[in-house]
């Protein structure tokens, strides 16, 4: 029986992480140019954040990869968690934000209890804000007794600047749908990423995105190349509305803030 030719693999039909646990990844990678995964480190949660239930919304994202480390696996234990998370992590001025820290002591009938907070956000100038959401119904006179003994424990020992207590009516919509815009467009496109430098670079007068996408001329990828330009300041919309093609925008002088 003539023996069968051993059958070439098909790499392009391989999943990135079939070519990084396979012993040739490197050469693999640097023949085809394959993007190389690397793990995230484990959330820093000091509590369990359930991954399913009845009922329930988790969600783990992961955050802090920026710069090109491997960042941290972030995860939410409500929608509420998730969205105050996306508008925190789309400020300017965090650095980081870890979740579910503490705990921190508060007394109810007679014995003393711990609370976690859903997320300790630290600021560029050091602040330490402390945040706990909660859905508007279910804040009681109980929960805010509460909040009102660890927010005295951890700002009278240092461990956060200030602890606010979060609500739905406490998120502003339009940030919101800019924020999660944001975190969608984040990841680098090093070719659409250099096309909208050079479209700004040329921009006189305010235009639409709309017009600075045709202009680019690569499509979604442009839109999310430009969505990137807002969130490093180098254009601002001219109005607070939810970005979409039709938001006018201006090129930020050098040394504006």
């Amino acid at each position: 029986m003539k023996e069968k030719e051993p059958i070439e693999p098909d790499l392009f039909a391989m999943t990135d992480l079939a070519l990084i646990q396979s012993i040739d990844a490197p050469d693999v990678a640097a023949k085809f140019g394959v993007y190389r995964w690397s793990p995230p480190m484990a959330s820093r949660a000091k509590k369990a954040i359930p991954r399913r239930g009845r009922n329930h919304f988790s969600v783990f994202m992961l955050i802090g990869d920026e710069e090109g480390g491997p960042g941290f696996m972030s995860g939410c234990g409500s929608l509420g968690e998730y969205h105050t998370r996306l508008l925190l992590l789309n400020e300017p001025d965090t650095v980081d934000v870890i979740e579910q820290v503490g705990p921190f002591p508060y007394e109810e009938d007679g014995r003393v209890h711990g609370h976690y907070l859903d997320q300790l956000a630290v600021k560029s100038d050091g602040r330490r804000l402390a945040f706990t959401d909660k859905p508007y119904a279910k804040v009681s006179p109980e929960f805010q007794a509460e909040i009102a003994q660890v927010r005295e424990f951890g700002v009278g020992n240092g461990c956060f600047n200030e602890l606010y207590l979060v609500t739905e009516y406490a998120r502003d919509p339009i940030a919101l749908h800019n924020a999660a815009l944001m975190r969608g467009c984040r990841d680098p496109e090093p070719e659409a990423d250099n096309r909208a430098i050079e479209v700004i670079d040329e921009m006189g007068e305010p235009a639409s995105l709309r017009s600075l996408v045709q202009l680019m001329d690569l499509g979604p990828p442009g839109f999310r190349a430009l969505v990137r330009q807002i969130r490093k300041g180098n254009i601002s919309p001219l109005v607070a509305e939810r970005i979409g093609l039709d938001t006018m925008v201006a090129r930020m002088k050098e040394g504006s803030e």
